[in-house]
């Protein structure tokens, strides 16, 4: 699990330092009126990263508040609901909108914050763009590959999977190493109903990204 939570955080600082996408990786087949996904995430890495000089002392010692500074900076760029679907898979389904929306936020709090945490352990990575493509050739989806070099050498291949959602690009699952994280919490949610007995509020109850 610990090897996990390390390519987890891999996979979010390609997030923070991946404002080398090239326009025109995303943007092709696009709609027109499809915001340039270079200049969206650029803003969002600029903005996280100005706030992290200004808040890495508070994890030490108000975490809450270093907590609600990331999730402000980084929630906007990622689908939750559309992640959240996909990890509850068939089970989705059967839940009340009600269990769907309080998944949903305990998905991205629980998320944000195993983010957030392994975030502050890693600097300096390098990050360079290797290819991307449409999903299906549909021009609301789009996949970009990287591949990131930690301090240590360490090489990890990452595969964003996008979304246009609303007229903005928010990713929706990733890849990193060769392992799907989508199915990765997928297939823990599955693990948590059976260990709940098909009782989707206890697993809602219980969630957490590190199982």
């Amino acid at each position: 699990m610990e090897k996990f939570l390390k390519l987890l955080a891999v996979g979010w600082l390609v997030l923070v330092f991946s404002s080398v996408f090239a326009a025109s990786t995303l943007a092709a087949g696009a709609p027109a009126s499809a915001p340039d996904p270079t200049e969206r995430v650029k803003e969002v890495t600029d903005n996280l990263l100005k706030k992290l000089v200004e808040i890495q002392p508070y994890y030490e010692s108000d975490s809450e508040r270093f907590f609600k500074e990331i999730e402000a900076s980084l929630a906007p760029f990622i689908d939750f609901k559309g992640f959240s679907r996909g990890v509850m898979a068939k089970y989705y389904r059967r839940a009340s909108d009600q269990q769907k929306g309080q998944f949903a936020a305990v998905f991205k709090s629980s998320l944000i914050r195993t983010y957030a945490t392994a975030l502050v352990e890693f600097d300096n990575q390098q990050v360079v763009v290797k290819a991307s493509s449409e999903l299906q050739k549909n021009p609301k989806k789009a996949r970009v590959d990287l591949e990131v070099t930690g301090n240590d050498g360490t090489f990890y291949p990452v595969e964003y999977s996008l979304v246009l959602v609303e007229g903005d690009w928010k990713l929706r699952n990733l890849v990193i190493n060769g392992i799907n994280i989508g199915l990765q919490f997928r297939s823990q949610f599955s693990s948590f109903m059976q260990q709940h007995r098909n009782n989707i509020d206890k697993v809602i109850e219980n969630w957490k990204v590190d199982g």
